[in-house]
């Protein structure tokens, strides 16, 4: 494998100065395409496998089987004869080892496969209009480990050259959750959103006095109230695309656990208490005043 440094356009070469140099290590995946739309998010994923190394070999498989990385894949209950031996081609622009090295995988010109069906802030071919970067981590199907701590400084580096490179903005730095709430759970409740706040990286809330309140408002299936319309509207401001029914349907609960596995951790579980619906209100006040 090749290893090179990223390179700085030279408009932003001023700004480039102040970054760290970040090695990468050439890992080429023939699984892209095209791109039909302009760079504008980051995603961020986990890789839910229990060996990083096979992390990688699935990420430049041209013809993946189930078999080949049975051991590294979660187990399902499912009968395993329904399932097809087959599987889908995957990739990312980037992946991140534990031990801090990055690979990458797709040139970011291209179109990398990574996180499927989805919708942010008006995009709905997320593959097209995003970099996507891959953390090795087992997820929550091997326990949700910690993230090791020279995984996120590798990573945090990698989002700041990203972000200064294309110029985008830091409320587009999401979770895979955040594009597919009601199918994927990543990068998870233990991914440091605050700090990569505090670093620039990201948006997170100001303090307030309703965070710790977890009182119920609204706490039943199917709920159907003016103040869940109110949370919807906020969720669908912040870029989650929820429609308005005021109905706490399954769509609703999927954001709001996408929406608590990012902004309040310590309890996922797709209701809305006081300081969720505060949350909700002070995330949108960030991008609508």
């Amino acid at each position: 494998m090749l290893a090179r440094s990223i390179a700085s356009p030279k408009p932003l070469q001023s700004r480039i100065k102040t970054l760290t140099p970040l090695t990468i290590l050439q890992s080429p995946s023939p699984n892209f395409d095209e791109r039909t739309r302009p760079i504008r998010l980051i995603v961020l994923h986990y890789t839910g496998m229990q060996s990083e190394q096979s992390a990688l070999r699935i990420l430049t498989d041209p013809a993946p089987t189930r078999s080949a990385y049975q051991d590294d894949l979660p187990r399902t209950p499912q009968n395993t004869e329904s399932i097809p031996e087959s599987m889908s081609r995957v990739s990312s622009h980037y992946l991140a080892l534990q031990d801090g090295t990055i690979h990458q995988l797709v040139d970011e010109s291209k179109r990398a496969w990574h996180a499927g069906k989805g919708f942010w802030d008006g995009e709905t071919d997320v593959n097209s209009a995003s970099i996507g970067i891959e953390i090795a981590n087992g997820g929550h199907d091997f326990g949700l480990p910690e993230f090791a701590e020279s995984q996120i400084v590798a990573v945090m580096q990698l989002v700041k050259h990203i972000l200064q490179r294309h110029g985008l903005d830091k409320h587009h730095v999401i979770g895979h959750s955040d594009v597919a709430p009601a199918r994927k759970p990543d990068p998870g409740e233990k991914f440091p959103w605050k700090r990569f706040a505090e670093a620039g990286l990201s948006i997170w809330p100001a303090p307030a006095l309703e965070d710790g309140d977890q009182r119920p408002l609204f706490d039943e299936a199917d709920q159907m109230d003016h103040g869940i319309a109110a949370v919807q509207t906020g969720l669908d401001t912040i870029g989650y695309g929820i429609p308005v029914n005021g109905r706490l349907d399954a769509h609703t609960r999927a954001v709001l656990t996408a929406f608590q596995r990012r902004f309040r951790p310590n309890k996922v579980d797709g209701m809305i208490d006081i300081e969720t619906k505060s949350l909700v209100g002070r995330v949108a006040s960030i991008l609508r005043p």
